[in-house]
């Protein structure tokens, strides 16, 4: 538990909610309710209000835009919900729903359109083109180099790829500097300025300038990116503002949450 005065009731007879998850968090599973979708159990709702309410006391969510939790018990139609807009994303061409552990990808088609283009989508706000993030926590790395895990669909100018590589982009061309997101956990990356990115794979950032600034023209998504596409496994994935100086408090968010399941 976090303990940020939130109080929890018991979980009895193998099943049940708190009585007092936070607002937001209720809002999530009140959607999931209303679209007839099976919830994740007792314990876990448990767990994910602890994520929502760390991410909210780390300064994160407030700079979020979309974030979702694929890594769940309840089923792929909760894994699908943004918890930021409450909507749906767009699982294409069937990645495979893992309980606990998220959607794994095939490598050549299938990827999770988030819904989310911060170019069109209204009333979304913090994702901006000299100040954005974009992250998403593997749980298994994809087996080919230089694909993107999270991305923006048909367009290359967002994407983080599954390698030591420097053509990671955010809202750019090339970042110019190589960085190794290969292998599982969070990989992120932000942009901190104009011309100006910190990329890196768990707890670690590499800053640096480069790659100039372009605008998002597509939707955000998740295993595809540029034409490429991810044969590895996302438990989480968001995008918003940058989310530099929140970071070692996002990934110990996320951590905690994941090590849980």
């Amino acid at each position: 538990m976090y303990g940020y005065g939130y109080q929890y009731s018991a979980i009895i007879n193998g099943g049940g909610s708190p009585s007092a998850f936070d607002a937001d968090y209720q809002s999530v599973l009140d959607y999931a309710t209303a679209q007839g979708y099976t919830l994740p159990s007792g314990g876990q709702q448990t767990l994910q209000n602890d994520l929502l309410v760390a991410l909210k006391a780390a300064g994160v969510w407030d700079k979020l835009d979309t974030f979702r939790v694929y890594a769940n018990d309840g089923g792929s139609n909760f894994a699908l919900i943004d918890w930021k807009r409450l909507a749906l994303c767009t699982a294409v061409n069937s990645p495979t729903f893992i309980t606990n552990s998220g959607f794994q990808f095939n490598g050549t088609s299938s990827y999770i359109d988030s819904g989310f283009n911060p170019q069109t989508t209204l009333g979304l706000s913090n994702y901006k083109l000299s100040n954005a993030s974009i992250g998403a926590w593997i749980t298994v790395a994809g087996t080919t180099a230089t694909i993107a895990m999270i991305g923006q669909i048909g367009a290359a100018g967002v994407r983080i790829q599954n390698a030591s590589t420097s053509a990671h982009r955010v809202n750019s061309g090339s970042i110019g500097t190589t960085v190794d997101l290969s292998g599982t956990g969070l990989k992120a990356a932000n942009k901190t300025g104009t011309n100006a990115w910190a990329v890196g794979s768990g707890l670690t950032l590499t800053s640096g300038t480069g790659g100039a600034d372009s605008n998002v023209q597509t939707n955000l998504s998740d295993a595809t990116g540029g034409g490429s596409y991810f044969n590895g496994r996302t438990a989480i994935s968001y995008a918003g503002a940058s989310l530099f100086a929140e970071h070692t408090n996002l990934y110990n968010a996320l951590n905690t949450y994941i090590t849980s399941l």
